[in-house]
C-alpha cells in the first residue's frame, strides 16, 4: 500500500514542525495543541501565503463558503517572497474535522516544497 501524505503550508522554512496552540473562532476542533495538516492541497498552500498585517485587528480566514480561498482582512499575503509547502506522513496524524488533521508531536517533513508566493494569488481574497 503506498504511503498517504497531508500538508501543511508556513511562510517559515523549519527543519521539523512543532505544536502550537491554534485558535478558530468558528470551530473548537480548531483549537488544539498541535501541528496541523490537511489533506487539501490548495488550503496549506494558502497558508504558506504568509500575513502582512496592516492593522492590529488584521486576520486571515478560511471558511467552506470561499472555496479553497483564503480571505485576507486588514492584511495582505507576503508579495514576492517565498512559501513553504511540508509534505507529512499521514500515519503520524489524527483526523480533527473536515480536512483537517493534527499531530500532538514535534513532526519532521518528509518534503519541503518551496513556492513563490505570487504564483498563488488566485487563492486570496483581499478585502
Amino acid at each position: 500500500m503506498a504511503k498517504e501524505y497531508l500538508y501543511h503550508g508556513s511562510p517559515y522554512k523549519l527543519d521539523r514542525l512543532v505544536p502550537n496552540q491554534a485558535v478558530d473562532t468558528g470551530f473548537k476542533e480548531g483549537c488544539q495543541f498541535a501541528v496541523y495538516a490537511t489533506s487539501n492541497r490548495n488550503m496549506a498552500i494558502c497558508f504558506s501565503l504568509g500575513c502582512v498585517e496592516e492593522s492590529d485587528d488584521a486576520q486571515r480566514v478560511m471558511m467552506p463558503e470561499y472555496g479553497d480561498k483564503m480571505v485576507f482582512k486588514k492584511c495582505h499575503p507576503n508579495y514576492g517572497k517565498k512559501g513553504y509547502l511540508y509534505v507529512l506522513d499521514k500515519e503520524q496524524f489524527v483526523h480533527s474535522m473536515g480536512t483537517q488533521w493534527v499531530c500532538y508531536k514535534e513532526i519532521v517533513p518528509e518534503e519541503i516544497i518551496e513556492i513563490d508566493v505570487d504564483d498563488y494569488l488566485e487563492l486570496c481574497i483581499i478585502e
